[in-house]
């Protein structure tokens, strides 16, 4: 198996007072973990075994008979990136790669900070909000139920769950408060900023390595031909 056990990267207590250590114990054991477990029977002994995580997402969520299993892989992962979208002695503006395009993208870090919020009292039900890297800039978007962003081609940076479960034994129906002490005691910016930068390089290094087939195809994508 190429999938590894998850695990928090942190203790359970170490994000009180504004996620409770119940909280995290109840949200690890009896959603992620049960998720692992449960996607790890399914393809014991198949040819999925041999796939990454994220290539197994990818795989069966093509494949409407394989859609349970794409919903356990999903959560896995997605629980993956929350865990690490947090941490102590977090939360505030962004600094590095993200705050230089997260004000290129809205403007300024409060625009940000309303359209998050926004993002996420206006999706219904349960599911994720999300900030990814799209196309060279950085876009927020929520996906439902077990959705990730992972089979639309953009890239996570960071993730936030939006089920009940995430927020309910601290904040209880109050979404907006989960967000707001998310935004300003939580977030990990070091975790998107190091896939931003890994992102970057990876793009630079295609430039460098293939500079006339990167300028041959933007030429293409405007519609103008190469001589």
């Amino acid at each position: 198996m190429n999938i590894e056990s998850p695990a928090m990267p942190y203790n359970f207590a170490d994000l009180e007072p504004s996620i409770s250590r119940d909280t995290l114990v109840f949200h690890f054991l009896r959603h992620q973990r049960v998720c692992y477990d449960r996607m790890l029977a399914m393809v014991r002994g198949t040819e999925l075994e041999r796939l990454t995580l994220i290539e197994l997402i990818r795989a069966t969520e093509r494949n409407p008979a394989q859609h349970a299993l794409y919903r356990y892989a999903a959560e896995v992962y997605n629980h993956d990136l929350y865990w690490n979208s947090m941490g102590p002695r977090g939360g505030g503006p962004p600094s590095g790669l993200v705050g230089e395009h997260l004000h290129e993208r809205f403007g300024s870090y409060d625009r940000f900070v309303r359209d998050f919020t926004a993002a996420a009292s206006e999706h219904f039900g349960s599911g994720w909000l999300w900030l990814v890297w799209r196309s060279g800039t950085l876009e927020i978007l929520t996906t439902s139920n077990a959705g990730t962003p992972l089979v639309r081609g953009d890239v996570p940076l960071l993730a936030l769950d939006l089920w009940e479960h995430a927020y309910y034994l601290d904040h209880q129906n109050r979404r907006s408060a989960y967000v707001k002490a998310f935004l300003e005691e939580l977030v990990n910016w070091d975790t998107a900023n190091r896939t931003l930068a890994e992102l970057v390089a990876g793009e630079e290094a295609r430039v460098s390595a293939h500079p006339r087939l990167v300028a041959e195809s933007s030429i293409r994508t405007a519609g103008l031909g190469v001589p």
